[in-house]
């Protein structure tokens, strides 16, 4: 899946080194108005949108399990690197992640959202799923 931030530009913001963020497991950014919840699993770095899109609960309070976060305001299970939500077909926010000179990194301007089903590993040759940038954050 190819993807770009919105108007071609990023705002990389430090979380923190790789051993905190690992130890820690769960970090909330605060980027302006945004949260953004940075997690580590399974040797992997996520970052989705905090704030659940269905109920206005913090994802970052949830459980992770089989690769997902599940919001402990309604147990929607969202997979932490699409933001996928199977059972309800929607998409929670997520963000762009990488590791510079031992230090975990999001793009506070690569907000994404899925508009079509991410492909599954028994689906085939699928399309790419259809991400939306264009919209504010």
């Amino acid at each position: 899946m190819s993807e770009q931030p919105r108007g071609g530009e990023s705002n990389w913001v430090d979380v923190g080194s790789t051993a905190e963020v690992t130890k820690r497991r769960k970090i909330v950014v605060d980027v302006g108005d945004e949260q953004i919840f940075v997690l580590a699993h399974d040797g992997e770095f996520y970052a989705l949108q905090n704030i659940c899109i269905h109920r206005q609960r913090e994802i970052s309070k949830g459980v992770v399990l089989n690769g997902r976060v599940v919001c402990p305001g309604h147990q929607w299970a969202f997979d932490l690197r699409t933001g996928w939500e199977s059972i309800k077909q929607e998409c929670q926010p997520t963000y762009r992640v990488r590791v510079e000179d031992d230090v975990v990194q999001v793009d506070a301007a690569s907000r994404a959202v899925l508009v079509t089903p991410p492909a599954t590993a028994d689906a085939g040759a699928r399309e790419t799923p259809v991400v939306d940038r264009s919209f504010p954050a």
